[in-house]
């Protein structure tokens, strides 16, 4: 598979927080029709116990999904690029609002001087709720 693809794809799902290892995992999943732990630490050049690790992270996140194929386990990239963009506007719009919560229990002198920070905080959330 080009390395350009992956190196793009590595590149958008690392904007969401996922490590390297993770967004390797990911970009080299997204271009295969599912592969083994075994084969993804072959193919990437990783420890098998690092790649086990990152493959349980990922499924956690809802990134990758593991099925039974011949008696192994087969892993494949979760695609639905939609889906995963609103569960990290979710993620921001709730890290958002924690912000906004903090700011409101400042005392008065330090609110004043957040107060164009939670207008622009407050209007973020905004946006991403409206969408």
């Amino acid at each position: 598979m080009p390395e350009k693809l992956r190196k793009k794809l590595r590149d958008i799902i690392k904007q969401w927080g996922i490590g390297d290892v993770e967004a390797e995992i990911f970009a080299i999943l997204a271009t295969s029709d599912g592969l083994t732990a075994k084969e993804i630490s072959d193919e990437l050049g990783y420890a098998y116990s690092t790649t086990i690790n990152s493959l349980n992270s990922l499924r956690r996140m809802g990134y990758v999904e593991r099925t039974r194929r011949n008696r192994r386990f087969v892993y494949f990239a979760n695609i639905d690029f939609v889906r995963i963009i609103d569960q990290e506007m979710k993620k921001l719009t709730i890290s958002l609002k924690d912000i906004i919560k903090e700011i409101r229990q400042l005392e008065d002198k330090y609110k004043n001087k957040l107060k164009e920070l939670a207008n622009k905080i407050e209007n973020a959330i905004k946006y991403l709720e409206a969408r």
